[in-house]
């Protein structure tokens, strides 16, 4: 008999003992599919208390559980069929992979005996490991019921001390069919790698010291927002933020700059500068908007919970392997007594200087889109959460839509695909709750997914979907241009929105002018289930 309120395990599956594992570790929402293999993780899930959503494609539920990660801060789970559905997630895995989002991922297989065997069995592939393994920070095939409860705790470990990224768990049916014979209790955590002591005074040296210091920084100092404003107040230094970083300091601070790491003034000033200090961020290509490395001359200090970060991009002269909070604490600490700012010129007044050189836009349309993002901007609650989709729209906003909060701004970055915006919108709302969540995407990306928005609707979830339409891949279209390539491919049909919007169940939107966008978007605030709120760039009063 187990113990005074423990759970009996004894005449559970695998599957069910699997949910009660779940709940012990606080997860309280799945996305997925069911399919043939898979029917054994809902055996008693409506006596769970978690809540089931269900996408349109395999991609959705990934995509849905990496916006309930980014919403949340808890790993996201969804449950994915064998083979079919493994490879239909795994673009929304590899961007969760890419943007250091927690997912746990739930995949079925064969039985044991037909693993490997290529019998012709449904969804059936070579090596499903294989594909899940690049895509994630470990794989693991549960052969044994009994070791779930280790591997769960290796992957929370993962999520909670690590650099956080996608966990793969393949069941074959068999086992997760069969007896649990394991226990439903949550292990502890390892605690977060600290600052070498040494090394920080090293640093704390250095930044002390420091005439035109500058800090970097990106989604790994979300969590030490407070330490990185404090530090650059201390240091009087300007702050680049990365896509991911929008937000670590507010965007409206006198000694942000923002996103602009593709200005040539930015990349001067970190080319100059004598000390940059990088929090938790990987110099990634979209973040310099595609433009090539620059230099850093002077003294480079990596943080970074990624050992593998901080011998990456450019040489250091020094490096935390290090959670940031705890790294920028302690250099904090070591300058508690040391003289103020040693700069020759004010931060602030570096910052005003090299943003009255910004030619300020990236792409030719970008007046038209400033436009109506000052409107959304205005309009939108300072605490809205924002799923961003690739397309040009959203370039813009990544240096032109100031956030005053840090994890508010979400941006497919590392992968980059198509696609993202509406279902990791979903599943940022039924994470979030009451907070406000907006969508704000291109016409090709939203095509993409499009059939997502049955599940908002099913799922009653108040989002603002702005689509930004401009009748092509209009990025791809003017990067042929520019080579002198037909922009064969790029011109696209698009349905009308408005009406896709009716027949799916929600609203639907054609502003034709800013005030009619400032309408549409309070009435979708307030509204149940989701509205679509189409632009067109060829709008008049976008001229």
């Amino acid at each position: 008999m187990p113990p005074e309120n423990q759970t009996d395990t004894t005449e559970m599956t695998c599957g069910e003992a699997l949910l009660h594992l779940l709940k012990a570790y606080g997860i309280d929402t799945a996305f997925g599919i069911p399919g043939y293999h898979t029917v054994e993780f809902y055996r008693n899930f409506d006596k769970m208390g978690i809540r089931q959503v269900t996408p349109r494609h395999e991609q959705g539920s990934a995509y849905g559980a990496y916006g309930y990660a980014a919403a949340t801060g808890k790993p996201g789970v969804c449950f994915l069929v064998t083979g079919a559905g493994v490879t239909n997630g795994a673009t929304a895995i590899g961007e969760a992979y890419s943007n250091s989002i927690p997912m746990l991922v739930f995949t079925t297989m064969n039985n044991v005996h037909e693993l490997g065997m290529n019998g012709g069995r449904m969804h059936e592939l070579r090596s499903q490991e294989d594909i899940l393994g690049q895509v994630s920070a470990f794989t693991h095939t549960l052969l044994d019921a009994k070791n779930l409860p280790e591997v769960l705790a290796r992957a929370f470990t993962v999520f909670n001390s690590g650099r956080p990224r996608p966990v793969s768990i393949q069941i074959p049916q068999d086992v997760l069919a069969g007896p649990a014979g394991f226990d439903i209790d949550a292990w502890p955590t390892a605690p977060r790698a600290g600052p070498d002591p040494e090394e920080t005074v090293r640093i704390t040296d250095m930044l002390a010291d420091s005439k035109t210091p500058m800090i970097v920084v990106g989604g790994g100092a979300i969590r030490a927002s407070d330490e990185v404003l404090k530090l650059a107040e201390r240091l009087d230094a300007p702050v680049v933020n990365s896509c991911a970083g929008k937000g670590v300091i507010p965007e409206d601070h006198p000694l942000c700059l923002g996103f602009t790491q593709a200005f040539d003034p930015v990349r001067d000033m970190l080319r100059d500068a004598d000390v940059v200090l990088a929090v938790g961020t990987e110099f990634a290509e979209p973040d310099r908007y595609f433009t090539a490395d620059y230099p850093i001359n002077g003294q480079l200090i990596r943080i970074d919970i990624d050992p593998g970060q901080l011998m990456h991009y450019s040489k250091p002269s020094a490096a935390l392997l290090s959670d940031s909070k705890s790294a920028l604490t302690a250099i904090l600490s070591g300058l508690e007594h040391r003289n103020g700012p040693q700069v020759t010129t004010a931060g602030a007044t570096r910052v005003v200087e090299a943003s009255a050189q910004f030619n300020g836009d990236l792409c030719k349309e970008s007046p038209k889109h400033k436009k109506a993002l000052e409107i959304i901007h205005d309009v939108l609650p300072d605490n809205t959460i924002i799923s961003s989709d690739a397309s040009q729209i959203c370039y813009t906003g990544l240096y032109h839509y100031p956030m005053k909060h840090p994890n508010l701004f979400h941006f497919p970055n590392g992968y980059a695909a198509m696609g993202f915006g509406m279902p990791v919108a979903i599943g940022m709302k039924v994470g979030a709750g009451d907070r406000p969540v907006a969508c704000i995407t291109g016409d090709g990306s939203f095509q993409m997914t499009i059939e997502e928005l049955a599940a908002a609707v099913e799922q009653n979830l108040s989002i603002p979907i702005v689509v930004w339409s401009n009748g092509g891949y209009q990025e791809i279209r003017e990067y042929m241009d520019s080579k002198g390539l037909p922009t064969i491919g790029c011109n696209i049909y698009n349905p009308d929105f408005t009406k896709i919007a009716e027949a799916f169940g929600a609203r639907g939107f054609h502003p034709q002018s800013g005030d009619e966008l400032r309408a549409a978007l309070e009435t979708a605030l307030v509204s149940e289930g989701p509205t679509i709120i189409e632009i067109d760039e060829t709008d008049v009063w976008l001229q």
